[in-house]
């Protein structure tokens, strides 16, 4: 799987609450490249935009909810965090569902 995180991104939370209140947590996060999630996996999800539902995953373990992820200059907001095994016993992952802001 390792093979697979060829991207990186940035974390950002809001531990404020305020409009103003993002700070950065942690940069260069290496990640899989942000793709089209399946639409299967936006049931159950708040989404503003449905379709717009994208997905990466990564070893780092911070995300919640949320938060920020920017990768590629895009800004996400994280819908939910999920840990998720790799076959065959290749790692532990964190598989990431984001919604694209301002979409």
């Amino acid at each position: 799987m390792d093979a697979f995180l060829t991207a990186t991104c940035d974390h950002w939370n809001n531990p404020t609450g305020l409009e103003d209140g993002l700070v950065e947590v942690a940069t260069g996060i290496t990640c899989t490249p942000i793709h089209p999630a399946d639409n299967t996996l936006s049931q159950g999800i708040a989404l503003e935009e449905p379709f717009m539902l994208r997905q990466t995953f990564t070893e780092y373990t911070a995300f919640a909810p949320g938060d920020r992820l920017i990768s590629g200059g895009v800004t996400f907001t994280v819908k939910s965090v999920h840990s998720w095994a790799a076959q065959g016993g290749l790692g532990a992952y964190y598989h990431i569902l984001v919604e694209q802001d301002g979409s």
